[in-house]
C-alpha cells in the first residue's frame, strides 16, 4: 500500500494536478471591437500617441486633443480609416499584451513623391462678374430673378442678368471683407473698378482640405512655406517616407454577438 501512495504521488508531481486543462486568453480576431493604447515613434520621436501622460511627458501635448483609448472594428477597408498594417498587428494579440512593431511607408502613408510641392502666388485678381450655369441654382432649389441679391459663403451676390442657360452673378467686396472658398480662407485686400485683389489667409505649417492642383481630387494640404509673395504647399501626407514604430496595448476585447 505504502508503495501505490509513493507512486501515485510521483505521478502527480510528474505530470501535474489532475483536472482540466486551463483556457487559453482570448485574442484579437477580425470582426472583433477593440480598445489600445498606443505610441507612434518616428525616427526615435514620439509624435503621436492617444496618452496624455506619455504626450506631456514628450513634448507633444495638445489641449484640443482627446486622450483617451482607441478603440475599433478589426476589419480592413474603406470601413477602417486606421493604417491596414495597423489592424493586421493587432490580430492574434491577448488584453494587456503589448507590441512593437514596424511599418514600412509602402504600408502606411506612401512614398514622399517631390511632384506634390508646389508654389502658388499668394494674391489674385478676381472680377466681380461671374457667369455660372442657371443649373446650378436649379439643382439647389434657388429662386432667382435680376437685382435679387443672397448671401453665399462667398459674401453677398446679386443677379446681374439671365440669358438663356446662363446667369450673370455680381460678388460685392469691400477692403478687408472674407470670404470661404476651396477650403481656404480669402481676404479681399484692394477693390479698384469691380476688380479685386484677395490674398489666401493661410498659416504656415497649418492644412487645408482643397482640391488637388495637380489632378483635382480632393486632397488636404500642407502650408510648408510663406512668404509675401508666395504659398508652398505639399500634397504629401506629413509622415509621407516614414517608417513608422508602433508600440500597441490591447485594453479589452469585444467579440461580436
Amino acid at each position: 500500500m505504502k508503495k501505490l501512495l509513493v507512486l501515485l504521488a510521483l505521478g502527480l508531481f510528474v505530470f501535474g494536478c489532475v483536472g482540466p486543462e486551463p483556457e487559453n486568453p482570448e485574442v484579437v480576431e477580425y470582426g472583433d471591437v477593440i480598445s489600445v493604447n498606443y505610441i507612434l515613434k518616428v525616427e526615435g520621436d514620439t509624435v503621436d500617441t492617444n496618452m496624455a501622460d506619455i504626450a506631456r511627458e514628450t513634448g507633444i501635448y495638445s489641449p484640443f486633443k482627446e486622450y483617451q483609448p482607441l478603440t475599433f472594428k478589426v476589419i480592413l477597408g474603406d470601413e477602417n480609416p486606421l493604417l491596414p498594417e495597423f489592424v493586421k498587428q493587432t490580430v492574434g494579440m491577448s488584453v494587456n499584451e503589448s507590441k512593437v512593431f514596424l511599418v514600412p511607408p509602402e504600408e502606411g502613408y506612401g512614398i514622399y513623391d517631390p511632384t506634390g510641392v508646389y508654389n502658388v502666388s499668394r494674391y489674385y485678381e478676381m472680377d466681380s462678374m461671374e457667369t455660372v450655369p442657371i443649373s446650378f441654382f436649379e439643382e439647389r432649389d434657388i429662386n432667382i430673378s435680376v437685382g435679387e441679391g443672397f448671401e453665399t459663403d462667398q459674401g453677398t451676390v446679386f443677379i446681374e442678368n439671365i440669358t438663356g442657360d446662363e446667369v450673370t452673378i455680381m460678388y460685392l467686396y469691400q477692403q478687408g471683407d472674407g470670404f470661404y472658398a476651396n477650403g481656404f480662407h480669402h481676404v479681399v485686400t484692394e477693390s479698384i473698378n469691380f476688380t479685386y485683389t484677395v490674398m489666401f489667409d493661410v498659416r504656415e505649417g497649418a492644412s487645408y482640405d482643397t482640391i488637388s492642383l495637380i489632378d483635382g481630387s480632393p486632397v488636404t494640404v500642407r502650408v510648408t512655406e510663406l512668404t509675401n509673395d508666395t504659398i508652398t504647399f505639399d500634397e504629401n501626407h506629413p509622415l509621407a517616407g516614414k517608417t513608422l514604430e508602433y508600440n500597441v496595448t490591447v485594453l479589452d476585447i469585444e467579440k461580436p454577438g
